[in-house]
């Protein structure tokens, strides 16, 4: 879609190192303010994950995640200080991403997804747009004392029309005005969906149980 202006070869060059580097496990050094990128990148097919450090988003900060590895951001998720409170929120910035989600009322909110709950086109919300927590002013808001809940969402490719579907972990502690980000996962076969903390193959994934691929409760 061509919806942003590409950057240099060298700048291409650059971020595809540094993707394949976080894919290989490579430490993640964040500016104080929480705003530089994380990318994901491997040759894996399927479903590509992606079992970074944890990230904690600053009070008034905000952390873009490039989960395919291109020049787009994929989503921003935010931790933001209002007049009123904390509030926690995440946004797809461009055109054909989605949130999972529901919307009760003239506002949107994100649903807290369980591991091996469906993220797909026909699950998806009509929503960019998701209220993570704000207190008692988003009684809806299913963040507002999270612990390993799953962020559904979609995404387009920088170029064409083709949708991804994601998942983001995160714990979320909204009177605390705490932003975790946990680790993330994004099918790589375009228009097709993914389980929330469904992961690729290979060794045994930390906290999950009972061997099933997902990290949850159950």
């Amino acid at each position: 879609m061509n919806i942003h202006t590409k950057k240099t070869m060298d700048t291409k060059r650059d971020h595809r190192l540094f993707a394949y580097a976080l894919a290989a496990g490579a430490a993640i050094a964040l500016a104080a303010c929480n705003e530089e990128p994380v990318t994901g990148q491997s040759a894996q097919a399927a479903i590509e994950y992606f079992d970074i450090d944890d990230i904690a988003i600053g009070q008034g900060g905000k952390q873009a995640l490039y989960v395919n590895g291109d020049t787009q951001t994929d989503i921003e998720l935010k931790n933001y200080v209002f007049g009123l409170g904390n509030y926690q929120g995440a946004f797809i910035p461009y055109s054909g991403g989605r949130i999972m989600g529901t919307m009760p009322t003239a506002l949107s909110y994100a649903t807290a997804l369980s591991g091996g709950e469906e993220i797909s086109p026909s699950t998806i919300s009509n929503y960019f747009v998701g209220s993570l927590a704000y207190g008692a002013i988003n009684p809806n808001a299913e963040f507002n004392n999270a612990t390993d809940a799953y962020i559904g969402f979609s995404f387009p490719a920088d170029e064409g029309d083709d949708i991804f579907y994601a998942w983001v972990r995160v714990d979320i502690d909204n009177a605390a005005g705490s932003f975790v980000i946990k680790d993330f996962a994004f099918e790589n076969v375009a228009h097709t969906g993914i389980l929330a903390g469904a992961t690729t193959g290979g060794a045994p994934l930390p906290g999950d149980l009972d061997g099933n691929g997902f990290v949850g409760i159950d």
